[in-house]
């Protein structure tokens, strides 16, 4: 039995769906979209189920995860409903649902509390970094107020805390997809083509690719290094290379000093791929290109600026060791370049960060439903 829920377009509102019920269901926004397919149909399915209230459906579907925001139905909707940035919102919500704390609830619809929880993670980071060094003056004043073993366990809480809500967020959409997938009809795709498909998504940004490349599209004759999906592929990589560095980093016992180390020499050009795409994206907003760039949440701009934040401060610190410089300047950068870097790990379930693990595991379902 199907619940309709009267009251859930209000909801989805305060996600950022602002203009999604003057939709009169015309299907333009499909014709248009070129992902739009017969294992896939958006944004007109997912907008209906959200004027009805379908709340339950709209966990179950692929479709939120599938979309690449290319904002085409937005520019060619007739009345100006907006469905691209429904589909941002339904996402929004989707990963404040998946995620069991309802922390990615509060900060999603209320700007002044994700603004107050980031300042004060960041107060609590910074006490827990200044503890690496116990002879420092600042150091003994905290432990005079704060034990260190209070802060050394509150830390191991805090990131487990995390790890905990990254995994049972992907639990609940496997559990929501998963069932929805069983009742698609016809022939499918093994698992393991379904996850070559996902690798290969991940890789090329195929299906992100052709987003671009229909006739009236304002980037259809944009340089490929401009478009919106090289921008993601490069922060996706950047990103995805300097956590792979750091890593390297770890195993290898900290070969910082030495700056044509293999690790350094790939935190180098991953971070260069990930400060080019997050200030093309933050460029891209600030002078809003197209309708997809014109209305940018908060949660938006603060993981758009954490990412910047964190590759320029992080090729500060690399030209300090590079040149032996020591100065007190660089031990502040080297503080904010890990607290959010920090706060971009320990906030990754309940911000936009989390569709980094929803969307390939949406894509495998939408690649093994394919016959």
């Amino acid at each position: 039995m199907t619940k309709i829920d009267p009251h859930f377009a209000g909801e989805l509102k305060k996600y950022g769906a602002e203009d999604f019920a003057a939709c009169f269901n015309c299907g333009n926004c499909t014709a248009v979209c070129t992902l739009s397919e017969k294992t896939a149909n958006f944004p007109r399915m997912m907008i209906r189920m959200g004027v009805l209230g379908l709340k339950k459906d709209i966990l179950a579907s692929k479709e939120p995860w599938l979309c690449y925001a290319c904002g085409d139905c937005s520019e060619t909707c007739p009345r100006q409903a907006g469905p691209g940035h429904y589909m941002a919102a339904i996402r929004r919500f989707a990963i404040a649902h998946y995620e069991p704390t309802g922390l990615a609830r509060l900060l999603f619809k209320s700007n002044p509390f994700a603004i107050f929880f980031t300042i004060l993670l960041a107060v609590i980071l910074g006490i827990f970094l200044f503890t690496l060094k116990p002879d420092h003056e600042v150091v003994r004043w905290i432990f005079n107020w704060l034990p260190f073993a209070v802060i050394h366990d509150m830390g191991m809480v805090i990131f487990g805390f995390t790890g905990l809500a990254v995994l049972i967020g992907l639990i609940n959409m496997l559990r929501h997809i998963s069932g929805n997938s069983k009742k698609a009809k016809g022939k499918k795709q093994s698992a393991w083509n379904a996850f070559k498909g996902v690798v290969g998504e991940i890789a090329t940004m195929k299906r992100y690719r052709d987003c671009d490349l229909e006739e009236d599209s304002y980037w259809k004759e944009k340089p490929a290094y401009i478009r919106p999906w090289f921008i993601h592929w490069s922060i996706m990589w950047g990103f995805i290379g300097l956590f792979l560095s750091t890593v390297l980093d770890f195993i290898l016992k900290d070969p910082a000093t030495n700056i044509w180390w293999p690790s350094r020499i790939l935190g180098t050009v991953a971070g260069i791929l990930m400060i080019y795409g997050a200030s093309l994206a933050i460029f891209y907003r600030l002078k809003k290109v197209t309708k997809t760039y014109e209305e940018t949440r908060f949660s938006d701009w603060t993981f758009l600026i954490f990412l910047w934040i964190a590759g320029i401060t992080g090729f500060w610190m690399e030209n300090a060791v590079a040149f032996s410089s020591n100065v007190n300047l660089h031990h502040v950068i080297f503080l904010i370049h890990t607290i959010i870097s920090m706060e971009l790990v320990i906030l990754f379930a309940f911000s936009k960060f989390a569709h980094a693990v929803y969307r390939p595991l949406a894509l495998f379902f939408h690649f093994k439903n394919q016959g």
